[in-house]
Formats: structure tokens, sequence, C-alpha cells
């Protein structure tokens, strides 16, 4: 019998690769009891169930996922980033797909829980009820790992085949399996994060030295997540007749946004002792900035950190300063992401008003959104005890535009987040740090409040009593980003225009944490995905500096069917009851 695909993709393939608490010993040649009744394994196979999480860092062609959007490019022009941002991509060469590592990660929960649950446990000085507490809990972090796994297929694919059970590799099931309605895909999201939420403490299992561990606000985060990606207008379009792309049902999509908000308040409302309410210590909380912890610094070993909720971990490295830093003060890299104009253009000036171009020139990056210093680097910008200039001169250096292929940026502007401007790589040792990838963090939990709350029950209106209003949600966010009371970015705004502005607080706040791809198509601007990435010239000569915009990329592409992801070919082949999403 022919070796179905979903086997291959879900199978119980138990080799991992370790990171922080997870441990990389293969077990496909052990048998459960082997494994579950051992003091010293037992937890091994739940710990390697967080391999499977994403990492955004080097998502595609060692690049951020943002460089597929109009917010960015690679420096290396002939990589993959580059393909996909150009429409580069069949069901053969997916590209970004996240099909098989996601049914890998999804089958290890699976055999992990079952296998658990079933173990005659025994661990030294503990009694039956602390057994049975060890073992819920961690039956609780499989379901809550599960959950993103199939939130993160939704995302690509809609609805994809649930899968609740190990497969083994005769099992007729596998021959005619196939995906599920998308509706059905997130009610089952949302299950596993109600009864991963019902264990699961506030804190992690083994205190802050488990760090990263699954939790209660992170089973409530991916379920607000799925809720608000399942009312939103991709998924709700009035033409669409395919249960597995959306509703179909003329439901009122005003009751799915009534969910969505209630779902973020939960996340935001969520206290320390693991109740529920606008009143009492928030367990999350945006980071108060001081002349010591500047904005930049949020981002930067954060361990822990109040406003990351859910996030992936790895050990201490300096590689992602090594491949973004400007290439002078990188080792032998330097580039990667760079930044394009249009999103600096997103950025406000300092008062809350719009850019515009007709102040291109020397003052372009003073008296703007404070966040641009932190999230930029740009011509003159200080990345430690070094100034890099972007400009060409007759002293130019390779930080210059264009100056080293695959190295010195492209636009113009080289990335600042996420980046620990101390490391110098010039100096012997040149340490290390902790990166901390945000998948969901405070900040996304409130703007998907405010958008969730405006369509559902207008901007200004917190009739639910959650604590906050819409309005309220962004104003928080730019407060905690330096603006004033008097701050002209929501001067005037309406129900009307609301979600312009939180489409671009989202650009700015969330800027490559890999939402924007997501966000552009879940809002069907998919029109930006195909806009050319502009970048700024500066040149030196004379009579002083001169700015020009330039076209750095003409070639982005994007069409409707691109919504969705391809089903990988070899799926489809395989296990012919899979369907393929359209137009692939």
């Amino acid at each position: 019998m022919k070796k179905s695909i979903i086997y291959l993709a879900i199978s119980a393939t138990l080799t991992f690769s370790g990171c922080d608490y997870l441990d990389d010993m293969p077990y496909d040649w052990a048998q459960p009891d082997d494994i579950f009744t051992n003091e010293q394994n037992y937890l091994k196979p739940i710990n390697q169930v967080y391999a499977y999480i994403p990492e955004g860092f080097n998502h595609v062609g060692n690049a951020f996922l943002d460089a597929a959007t109009n917010d960015g490019i690679s420096t290396i022009i002939d990589s993959d980033i580059h393909k996909l941002s150009r429409g580069y991509v069949t069901s053969s060469n997916p590209i970004e797909e996240c099909w098989n590592k996601s049914y890998k990660g999804i089958q290890q929960a699976i055999f992990a829980r079952k296998y658990l649950r079933e173990a005659d446990l025994v661990l030294q000085n503990k009694t039956e009820e602390d057994i049975q507490t060890f073992k819920d809990t961690y039956c609780a972090e499989t379901e809550c790992l599960q959950a993103l796994f199939e939130f993160n297929l939704l995302r690509h694919y809609g609805g994809f085949p649930i899968v609740d059970r190990i497969y083994e590799v005769d099992d007729p099931e596998l021959q005619t399996k196939a995906r599920d309605s998308f509706k059905d895909c997130v009610n089952h999201i949302v299950q596993l994060c109600e009864s991963a939420a019902a264990v699961l403490k506030v804190d992690p299992e083994g205190g802050n030295g488990s760090y990263g561990r699954m939790t209660k606000g992170m089973a409530l985060a991916i379920k607000a997540k799925t809720l608000l990606y399942a009312a939103s207008p991709l998924y709700n379009r009035t033409d669409n007749n395919d249960p597995l792309l959306g509703y179909t049902d003329g439901s009122d999509v005003t009751e799915r946004w009534k969910l969505a908000a209630k779902a973020c308040a939960d996340v935001i409302n969520l206290n320390a002792d693991g109740t529920i309410s606008p009143d009492g210590s928030k367990k999350y909380s945006l980071i108060a900035l001081t002349a010591a912890k500047t904005y930049d610094k949020i981002f930067i070993n954060a361990n822990p950190n109040p406003e990351y909720i859910l996030f992936y971990t790895a050990a201490k490295d300096n590689g992602l300063e090594n491949r973004h830093y400007p290439p002078t003060i990188s080792k032998d890299q330097g580039g990667g992401t760079v930044p394009s104009q249009q999103l600096i253009d997103a950025f406000t000036m300092k008062d809350g008003s719009d850019y515009t171009h007709s102040s291109d020139g020397a003052s372009m990056y003073t008296n703007r959104d404070p966040r641009l210093a932190a999230i930029i680097g740009y011509d003159g910008s200080v990345y430690g005890k070094n100034t890099i200039y972007t400009r060409i001169s007759d002293n130019t250096t390779i930080d210059g535009l264009n100056q080293v292929k695959n190295r010195s940026t492209n636009t113009g502007y080289y990335l600042a987040k996420f980046l620990d401007k101390t490391l110098n790589f010039g100096q012997a040792n040149v340490g290390t740090v902790f990166h901390l990838f945000p998948m969901i963090r405070l900040s996304d939990i409130l703007l998907s409040y405010a958008e969730a709350m405006h369509h559902a029950y207008g901007m200004s209106a917190d009739p639910e009593g959650y604590g906050l209003t819409a309005i309220e949600a962004v104003q928080k966010i730019r407060t905690r980003a330096g603006f004033g009371t008097n701050d002209k970015f929501l001067n005037g705004v309406t129900d009307n225009n609301f979600m312009e502005k939180v489409k671009q607080e989202r650009r700015i706040e969330l800027c490559f944490e890999e939402h924007r791809y997501f966000d552009l198509r879940r809002w069907m601007d998919g029109n930006q995905l195909k806009e050319p990435i502009i970048g700024m010239k500066v040149e030196e000569n004379a009579s002083g500096l001169h700015y020009t915009r330039i076209t750095v990329d003409e070639a982005r592409n994007f069409k409707d069917y691109m919504y969705y992801h391809p089903i990988p070919l070899k799926v489809i082949k395989e296990s012919p009851s899979i369907q393929q999403n359209p137009g692939w």
C-alpha cells in the first residue's frame, strides 16, 4: 500500500532540534512505555513538541517575512524571499509553507498527550495527586501547542485536515482524509485553547526557569488571534461558496467580531492570580519607557518580558546582529532585511500628524515618531559607538547604498529593531544575547482588540465593560511610544476611517514581527503586496546632501488567489482527497 503524505507529514518522527529546555534525543526507536515510565525521560517527548514552534528572525531565505511585504526587502537579490514577494510560487515550490512542520508538531503533541495520560507514572517524593496535576498540566501544554500549529495552518491555507489521533502507516482513513471546513477548524482551535486555558496556570510550570512554556495567557492569546482572523474580511466574503476558504452560512459577521473582542479582552484583563477582570494586577503590561529602558530595549534580552505573551525562544547568540548590522560593523555579513521608504513614510511626525514627501531631506528623520530611530537605521544613525552612513560620496563606506552585493543596503536603510547595538564584532569577546521572537505580545492584542471592538460596537463604546474602548486601546500604545496629550494621530477620527488608523499603528508598532504579511491578506489589501519597493538615495557633494527617491524592486506581484497559500503538490498527489486551494 502506498504511503500517504498525510502519514509522512503527521507521523511521530521523533527527532528534534534542541532549544533551551528542549531535548534533541531521538525517540523513534523507543516504546511509549519506556519513555513515559522513566522519571528521567517522561518530559522529553512533551518538551520536543516545542521544537516545532516557528522561528521568525530567519523565516525565508535568511530574511524576515516582512521582506515579502511593502515594508522591506532582502539585500540578497536572489533569495527565496524575493521569489515569494514576486509571486514565483507554485504548489511544487511553495517557498513559504508550514504544512509538514505543523503536522509533525501536531502529531508529536498528540503522541505525547496520549501516552502521558496512559502512563503509570512514578515520581519520587510525589503523591498521586501531584502526579495527576503534572499529567494534566503537561497535557494542557500540548493542547496549547497543537492549537498554535493549527492556527498557523489556518492562516496559510484556510481549512485543513483536523487530526486528533495517531495514524499508523496502513490506516485506511489516510486515503480518504480530507480538509475540514474553515468554520470547523476555527472551532477546533478554540476548543483546544479553552481546554488548555482551564488547566494551565498564569506562570509556566517550573517558574521563570521554564520561561517559554505554554501558559494560560498563551492559550487565551491563540484563541483571540484565531477569532480575530475568523472575523476578518477574507473569511467573510459574501461571494464565497467554498467552506474551506471561509464562512458560507450567511451569519452575521458582527457576532464574530464580538467573540474576537471578548477573547482579546480576556487576555488584556488576565490578572496575575489567574482571574479575568478589568480590575486587579495584570499579568501583561506595556513596559514603561525611561532613560535606561528605551523603546529598543523592549526587544533585547527581555527575559522575562511583561508584554511578551507567546514567543520563540533560542539560545544566546549574535548571529542576528552579524546578519543585520550595517556591513562595516558586522563580522562578515551585514544588510539582511532592510526597511523600505514606504515604511519610513508611515511613521507620523512627533505631534502625530502625517509625514509628507515634501519634507524629504536632511530633516526627514527629525521630529518624527519616537519609535523611528529605534526601529530604522538611516544615514547618520548610531549603532553602539559607530555612526553609519548610507550616503554616496567621495568617502563612501560599504554601508553606502548598493556598495557590496548582498550585503550593503539597497533601500538606503538598515534594520535596528531586535539588534543589541552594544555587541562589538571588533572585540575578541563579542558577547551573545537572547533573541526572543515575539509571536503575540500585548501590543498586538491591544490593536486586535481595537479592531474587533470597532467592528462590533464602534470605536468609542465599551458596552460589555471590558475596561477599554477601541480608541483608548490604540492610545495606550501611542502613549507608551512617547506621544503626549497633544497627539494629533486620532484627531477627527470617525468610525468611517478608524480602521485606517488601526492599520497604520499595527504597521509601525508590530513591524518585522510577521503580522503584516498575514494582516494584508486577512484585510484583503493585496494591492499593497504588489507595490514597487521604494528606497532613498543620499548623495553628498560640495553643495551638501541630496535626497532622491528610487525604485528598488518593481517586480513585486500579487494576484487574488495568493490570499491563500498552495498546499504542497506532494500532498495533493499522494492524498488525492486533499483539495488544493483555487488558482494553484
